[in-house]
């Protein structure tokens, strides 16, 4: 497979495996594995896009900074997303940046079948593994 996401449970929180091809594949995944965490995504429809870009002084910071950019979007714009699109993940002089657009909808509690609350990403567990043909994201969600 070239690409996906495990789950691997826990009660206060979940860790997540996730891997693609590439950096970008394996940020989709990552924010594909946090929503389905969150929701089922199939219930969300794309009425909007919303451009993110995140910066962070290494690539696990930079995933820090793309899921935790994510899960604050659901408060700031009260909208729910189900497709994700990272432009590229490159390096900089500071670091590494992503940027990528997302595609959502309000939030409509009738209509959006919701799991449970995502309150953070934290740094346990966490790894970032690029090889030559596979790029592997392992991070923990703080329920």
């Amino acid at each position: 497979m070239n690409r996906g996401y495990e789950f691997h449970g826990h009660t206060a929180d979940i860790t997540i495996e996730c891997w693609g091809q590439s950096l970008e594949e394996a940020f989709e995944e990552a924010a594909v594995a946090t929503f389905n965490v969150i929701l089922e995504p199939s219930t969300v429809d794309v009425q909007e896009w919303v451009d993110v870009e995140v910066d962070g002084i290494d690539l696990p910071e930079l995933l820090v900074e793309w899921i935790g950019k994510l899960i604050a979007l659901i408060d700031i714009r009260r909208q729910f997303y189900s497709d994700f699109r990272v432009k590229y993940v490159r390096a900089t002089e500071r670091g590494y940046q992503l940027k990528a657009e997302i595609g959502g909808e309000s939030i409509d509690l009738e209509k959006h079948e919701t799991h449970t609350e995502v309150k953070a990403m934290t740094y346990a567990d966490m790894n970032v593994r690029q090889m030559d043909d596979r790029v592997e994201l392992t991070f923990t969600l703080d329920l």
